[in-house]
């Protein structure tokens, strides 16, 4: 019998790679807690995306039920510093991993080369010990590409940012430098 565990989903393309990796040895089901995402409708989107892959693959998807989008009220307690971002949804997975029965919880953030997997690590094993629960600590990286790449071939929505105004505003920038930069003379041998 496969041991449960509690995914934390940041969003579809992310969980792609920690499903394939998890996949044969647990029984895994998505939980979803994100008040980081930037703005109403990309929550949305994301939210959607997550629960289509979830039931395309018979994966049970919860939510906390009392959970309200306001994304100012993130702002007020801090939530534009990774470390809080990651503290706030990795506590309420534990929390309802505890609640539930599941034996582990990990999160579908690990996927990303683009988090910080060590703060990662550190603020989950804490929240773990805090509510009598495990943290399983696996590094999804390896399969990341592949599994975006799988959920774009399967029209899903893949974002262009990590979820918080913050980088949503560095994204922008990214944007606009590679749009104004100067145009190379491609007979230009310099």
């Amino acid at each position: 019998m496969k041991k449960k565990v509690l995914l934390h989903v940041c969003c579809a393309p992310c969980s792609a790679s920690a499903v394939k990796m998890l996949g044969k040895e647990y029984d895994i089901s998505f939980y979803w807690h994100n008040p980081n995402i930037y703005d109403i409708e990309e929550y949305k989107k994301r939210k959607d995306a997550a629960k289509k892959y979830a039931a395309s693959l018979g994966i049970s998807f919860y939510e906390e039920d009392s959970f309200v989008y306001d994304y100012d009220n993130w702002l007020e307690c801090g939530g534009e510093t990774c470390g809080f971002c990651y503290a706030e949804r990795l506590s309420k997975t534990a929390e309802f991993a505890k609640k539930n029965g599941f034996e582990f919880f990990s999160t579908s953030l690990l996927s990303s080369p683009y988090q910080k997997h060590e703060l990662i690590s550190t603020i989950a094993k804490e929240h773990a010990e805090k509510n009598e629960t495990k943290f399983l600590y696996k590094d999804f990286r390896p399969a990341f590409y592949e599994g975006k790449n799988s959920l774009r071939s399967e029209g899903y929505y893949i974002q262009k940012y990590c979820g918080c105004a913050g980088s949503y505003k560095q994204q922008k920038a990214r944007v606009c430098r590679h749009i104004n930069a100067p145009k190379r003379d491609l007979n230009d041998k310099n």
